[in-house]
């Protein structure tokens, strides 16, 4: 142990030798301008626009001095996703409760969030009949403080109606990560939680704690379009579901969950849902761009870290924007995620003229489909230019910038033999504060290559007024705090690919 540590504090000493990292705040800047303008109007998936910043990055790839790691030779790994939806004619969803029946309505107070629609078809994508309902609390199943809505309730060929949000979401020392959101309140892993356990459906209702329903009922219907799951998810509005909560006293029961953290799920019995879906699905063909820098060292070449963030942002706004009543303004990403993009391309540049710091492979990916769910990155795990197993550490970078003095770096709960590195990774930089949080468990494409038992860090600069929003403009970026970032980023790489031995994922 003690030789490893000395071998260790060496070759850093070695690395930090080095010549430092040349990434200049005007080259970001220039790639963010072209990123986050009009004509390319906020990168939505499946746009011209988006295939448009793929053609740049590559070009810009190429420029560095990287070599293709996409599909066959080229720069891009292609993959479908669905980004929009067709509404047919006959969508209807009542539930009843004894002798009363409550009816919603499509693009008034009900609409998916996530559907199995498929191709046009003339049948229904989904018929569901009769459905008894069963209320499985926030639909939350949290092993690490074994917690489980699902624990003693049996939701097997059911409906299951569930709260938005997690309990004590505003109390720090809530042991649901504080005042963060935990990965398992995601719609993924609360329609995973409810599907794997045989429910037919998953109903989501504003939770309590709210004291406005969040959700824009009206924007289904300018802008149809949902996230791709085996199963309906549908979001009721609280108005209109009040019978229900009352019939039951579900708000009673959440307010009770939010206080001591104890599952009250139960069967609502007598209450059934009845639901006919005539959607389908317009699948659409985007790129992640992959550009690979093989190492100096024959040996340790076999092993890559890669090095991304997603391009994609929002387009006109629609039901992924912050600000919906805006939906048709260009949402221009420049933050979210030009910022992270142009960092990635300049470190590409970086280190190609840097090349004898990194004897280990790097390879850097923007990400298309993170806004639809992290979807790029999760094609690049099944589809890597290096190995899953010979990949030893990923650095992503989404929102940097922002920073104006503080740089949010998580991930290094899974990986503590990191803090070194980034510790002398972050010599040098005067006035950039680095905090250990970051945008929450699940929130950027980081996430996917933790699940492969990876290490991953994210770099993030914070929440703002313009997330998801169309002032998300150039202009308000921190350029010379992007470049702080990235060279961060530059110099924890160089360290990582000249390390001794490969940072140990650890399980938490």
């Amino acid at each position: 142990m003690r030789s490893f540590a000395a071998a260790g504090v060496l070759a850093l000493a070695g690395v930090a030798a080095a010549a430092p990292a040349d990434i200049p705040p005007t080259a970001l800047l220039d790639h963010i301008k072209f990123l986050a303008s009009d004509e390319l109007r906020g990168r939505a998936d499946g746009s011209a626009e988006l295939e448009r910043a793929a053609d740049y990055i590559a070009d810009r790839f190429k420029a560095a001095g990287l070599r293709p790691g996409g599909d066959k030779g080229t720069w891009f790994q292609p993959f479908e996703l669905v980004a929009g939806l067709t509404v047919g004619e006959g969508n209807e969803l009542s539930i009843a409760q004894g002798n009363r029946t409550i009816r919603f309505t499509l693009g008034t107070n009900y609409y998916p969030l996530a559907t199995p629609a498929g191709a046009p078809s003339t049948a229904p994508s989904v018929s569901l009949e009769s459905v008894p309902l069963v209320f499985a609390g926030y639909g939350l199943v949290v092993p690490s403080i074994g917690y489980d809505d699902y624990r003693r309730v049996d939701v097997d060929g059911k409906a299951v109606v569930i709260f938005s949000h997690e309990p004590q979401e505003r109390l720090s020392g809530s042991p649901m990560n504080g005042a963060r959101p935990v990965m398992e309140s995601t719609l993924t892993e609360k329609e995973g939680a409810a599907r794997m356990r045989g429910a037919r459906a998953l109903i989501v209702i504003g939770d309590p704690t709210h004291l406005i329903d969040q959700a824009d009922y009206g924007l289904f219907a300018k802008d149809p379009d949902a996230e791709d799951k085996p199963i309906p998810v549908l979001r009721l509005r609280r108005k209109e579901a009040q019978p229900l909560l009352d019939q039951y006293q579900l708000d009673s029961l959440a307010r009770l969950i939010d206080a001591d953290l104890v599952p009250r799920s139960a069967a609502l019995n007598g209450a059934t849902v009845t639901y006919q879906e005539h959607l389908s699905k317009n699948v659409r063909t985007v790129r992640n761009v992959v550009g690979v820098l093989p190492g100096t060292d024959p040996q340790r070449a076999k092993e890559a870290i890669v090095i991304g963030a997603h391009y994609d942002h929002v387009g006109l706004g629609g039901h992924l924007s912050m600000s919906p009543e805006r939906t048709g303004e260009i949402h221009n990403g420049a933050d979210d995620n030009a910022s992270g993009t142009s960092s990635v391309i300049e470190i590409a540049r970086q280190a190609v003229t840097q090349h004898d710091r990194f004897p280990r492979t790097l390879v850097f990916v923007a990400f298309a489909g993170e806004e639809r769910g992290l979807l790029g990155s999760a094609h690049y795990v099944e589809a890597p230019a290096v190995p899953v197993a010979d990949t030893i550490a990923m650095l992503n970078l989404d929102m940097v910038g922002r920073a104006r003095g503080n740089v949010d770096v998580s991930g290094l709960e899974f990986a503590p033999s990191m803090e070194e590195d980034l510790t002398g990774a972050a010599q040098g930089l005067r006035g950039l504060s680095i905090k250990r949080e970051g945008p929450g468990a699940g929130r950027s494409d980081d996430s996917n290559f933790q699940s492969r038992r990876i290490p991953a860090i994210n770099f993030f600069t914070g929440f703002h007024g313009d997330y998801h929003r169309p002032g998300d403009d150039w202009e308000k970026i921190d350029t010379q705090g992007t470049s702080q970032i990235a060279t961060l980023a530059f110099e924890l790489a160089a360290r990582l690919a000249a390390r001794p031995m490969r940072p140990e994922f650890v399980q938490r």
